[in-house]
């Protein structure tokens, strides 16, 4: 989960919880037959404003992340 919590910090600017990030690695884990170009919104807060923040990312995307490949955002 560490590696989501990471990622979306770095490249999105967004803070996510732990509980966020094990239920994106649940639905990823789960989702093995489904297209890597579908999109998930993701809410977390914003790095700089503590607001809340949504993402729109890619499954294709957070696969990578969990398989500890680079991406590029």
């Amino acid at each position: 989960m560490a590696r989501l919590i990471a990622y979306f910090r770095k490249v999105h600017l967004t803070i996510i919880s732990d509980k966020m990030a094990e239920r994106l690695a649940h639905t990823v884990r789960n989702m093995t037959m489904v297209d890597a170009g579908i999109m998930l919104g993701v809410t977390g807060s914003d790095v700089s404003a503590l607001a809340p923040r949504r993402v729109d990312v890619t499954l294709g995307e957070l696969r990578a992340v969990l398989g500890g490949r680079r991406v590029s955002a």
